[in-house]
């Protein structure tokens, strides 16, 4: 009997929060506007557009702040706290609510931001998240429905910003659901995806009610959810859907699903 989905237990020393309180687009918007708490030891914290300004009005500070951007720099990659970023990278971003997460699409060495031309900067495109997405026009409502979703879930979208390179916090994995499906082990900077957000009309593609679905539930598979498969069809389904406990699914040795009960 194998199991499916049920990761290893992921590390929290990366930890993703979700904020429902506001709007996408207010949180997006935030990430232009913020940098990295610690960037030397020997320069104050800079975690807002005011601090940040305060701080520009030092030379000194401003020198010692300007040593850590590689001024070596290319349009398809760029040094930053000695690890490369490249196109196609998928990043984790620091930002004020929470930790956002975007694909590196651009790299501008100069002038990207108008108040700080000597700054390198980058352009991404926004993942969101399961908590970003519009629950009622994606018939979501339905707390079965949105289960199916993993909290580990991005959806790429065309929603794209120019933020500081200082933004910039780790690398993140992301993976088609078949792929990470696979994967026994992940972490707070792993992720999956098998569809698309348009921020302009709130709606994923394909839509919800398209996916593949699977247990007698018919609801999309989840990859962090347990599942056992069935001896004879081979399908996936929820314990509890079987009426089985999750502690008592590892002590079946042949399961035989409800569906397939009922043929014989």
């Amino acid at each position: 009997m194998k199991k499916l989905g049920k990761k290893t237990k992921r590390s929290s020393k990366n930890n993703i929060p979700h904020n429902k309180s506001s709007s996408t687009f207010q949180k997006k918007s935030n990430a232009k506007k913020i940098i990295s708490e610690k960037i030397s030891e020997n320069i104050p914290q800079v975690n807002t557009q005011d601090k940040l300004n305060e701080l520009l009005k030092d030379k000194q500070s401003l020198d010692k702040l300007k040593k850590y951007v590689d001024n070596n720099l290319s349009y398809d990659s760029i040094k930053f706290r000695n690890i490369i970023f490249k196109i196609g990278d998928v990043l984790l971003i620091q930002a004020s609510n929470e930790n956002l997460i975007g694909e590196l699409i651009k790299i501008i060495p100069e002038n990207g931001i108008k108040e700080y031309p000597f700054w390198p900067s980058i352009q991404v495109k926004w993942y969101y998240k399961k908590a970003d997405i519009d629950r009622k026009k994606n018939n979501l409502i339905n707390q079965q429905n949105y289960d199916a979703l993993s909290d580990y879930e991005l959806f790429p979208s065309d929603h794209k910003d120019i933020i500081y390179i200082e933004s910039i916090i780790n690398k993140c994995k992301v993976y088609t659901y078949e792929e990470y499906d696979n994967i026994s082990e992940t972490s707070e900077l792993t992720f999956c995806t098998r569809e698309n957000y348009e921020i302009n009309t709130g709606l994923i593609h394909p839509k919800f009610d398209e996916w593949k679905k699977g247990c007698i539930c018919q609801k999309p598979l989840n990859p962090d959810q347990l599942y056992i498969k069935c001896d004879k069809c081979n399908g996936w389904f929820h314990p509890k859907c079987c009426g089985i406990e999750e502690s008592e699914s590892n002590k079946i040795d042949n399961f035989i699903c409800p569906n397939c009960k009922s043929l014989n």
